[in-house]
């Protein structure tokens, strides 16, 4: 089995092409879980919290943006959210997202300016650990704002090197000039990989919005 690091470094590699980084998430799969809880990377219990913290009804209809594995849906299964859909372009992280059982609806759909989702149809979106280039790029959070409905909680991760160089600050800047949302919540800013050498100065923040009425 071939380490976190190792894929890590393929990830990269695809330069953001979406069949490359398809086939690689294809293949990964399998032992996806086992090496993101051993990473010790904390956005999952981290975006778990603020969704604990700003979403109080259970039944709350909820999207698992970039859902991979399912691991985000199962933690807020486990607190009793009942009424979670996922969304994935992968279909070998999906079927094991399926195998789960945590999600009314799973979507095989990238995430992108548009989503092809009904607008205005989510009470909460939460997306950790898939903004970033080569994955989600900075339009995705109009798609994100297209299908939450007003007053939605949106909840996600976002590294430090994808809000400085990769468009995150303008977009994220441009949507609260426009009043588009409301800033709820901000986590301190924490190492992504703390058990990883190469990986030592990724950082990450999560955050919280609510999306105006």
């Amino acid at each position: 089995m071939d380490d976190l690091e190792t894929w890590l470094e393929r990830v990269y590699q695809a330069d953001g092409k979406a069949e490359k980084l398809d086939a690689l998430y294809d293949q990964w799969a399998g032992d996806y879980d086992q090496q993101l809880w051993a990473s010790g990377n904390p956005y999952l219990a981290i975006a778990t919290g603020l969704v604990g913290r700003h979403v109080r009804d259970y039944d709350a209809r909820i999207l698992d943006a970039g859902c991979g594995t399912g691991n985000m849906a199962q933690l807020l299964h486990q607190m009793g959210y009942r009424n979670i859909d996922g969304l994935d372009p992968s279909s070998g992280m999906l079927a094991i997202a399926h195998k789960k059982e945590v999600y009314q609806q799973l979507h095989q759909l990238y995430l992108g300016a548009r989503i092809e989702l009904p607008d205005a149809s989510y009470d909460a979106v939460v997306a950790a650990g898939v903004l970033t280039h080569g994955h989600a790029p900075p339009e995705s959070l109009d798609g994100i704002l297209q299908v939450a409905r007003h007053g939605a909680v949106i909840v996600f991760s976002l590294s430090l090197v994808a809000f400085e160089e990769y468009g995150f600050k303008q977009k994220i800047d441009a949507l609260d000039a426009a009043g588009a949302w409301a800033k709820l919540d901000q986590s301190l800013l924490f190492r992504t990989y703390p058990f990883s050498v190469k990986e030592a100065s990724l950082r990450h923040w999560v955050l919280a919005y609510r999306k105006s009425d």
